[in-house]
């Protein structure tokens, strides 16, 4: 089975992080141009993959555009379900990114960037274990059905570095070293021999 890793287009945030400070990161929705990097995703992905798909969609709304330009390309009869376990990063009920006081700033750097846990937020670590969880009661209840040939997920660029450190046994501290993950790519994951392997095969270009 195929596990299919797409990162949402361009959002609202993505351009103006203030908006953070005022709209719930739920709500932030695509920008133009993260409406037209699904457009080109979803043509592209039309091309690769079998009526046997199912898709999953993290329900914030830049996501479930993004899905929905996918979906709709897609064979007819391909399911398409929500999970909140994909969601993104939470960083707080809302955050404001001019407001880093001094005693959180010492916070994060005693903690450092997986174990520091945003107010009313989460560590990276809690997204961590979300993307285990994901794999165990998801991934691999869709793998013993033997019902599908692939599993198409469109999350948030945290949830996909956490999903491939666990999958891929990544240490910790090579965190920093993390690619950025471009809006509307696709990262396809395979298992070959036992062992997970992934490759970004797609990033959309827009002109």
């Amino acid at each position: 089975m195929n596990i299919y890793l797409i990162r949402h287009g361009e959002a609202e945030h993505n351009v103006d992080k203030t908006v953070m400070a005022h709209t719930h990161d739920s709500q932030h929705s695509l920008t133009e141009l993260g409406h037209k990097q699904a457009q080109v995703t979803a043509e592209f992905f039309k091309t690769i993959v079998t009526p046997k798909t199912v898709l999953y969609s993290s329900p914030y709304l830049r996501t479930i555009q993004t899905a929905k330009a996918i979906h709709s390309l897609l064979p007819e009869g391909v399911p398409f379900y929500e999970n909140p376990l994909i969601r993104e990063w939470e960083l707080g009920n809302l955050y404001d990114f001019t407001d880093r006081p001094p005693e959180k700033k010492k916070e994060f750097k005693a903690a450092g960037q997986f174990y520091f846990r945003f107010q009313n937020g989460e560590s990276l670590a809690d997204v961590y274990l979300r993307a285990t969880m994901f794999m165990h009661t998801v991934v691999e209840r869709v793998r013993k059905q033997q019902r599908y040939e692939n599993i198409v997920i469109v999350t948030h660029a945290a949830f996909i570095h956490m999903l491939l450190t666990f999958l891929m046994n990544w240490p910790i501290e090579d965190l920093k070293n993390f690619k950025p993950v471009e809006n509307a790519s696709v990262i396809k994951i395979n298992e070959v021999d036992g062992d997970y392997q992934y490759e970004k095969i797609f990033v959309p270009v827009v002109n």
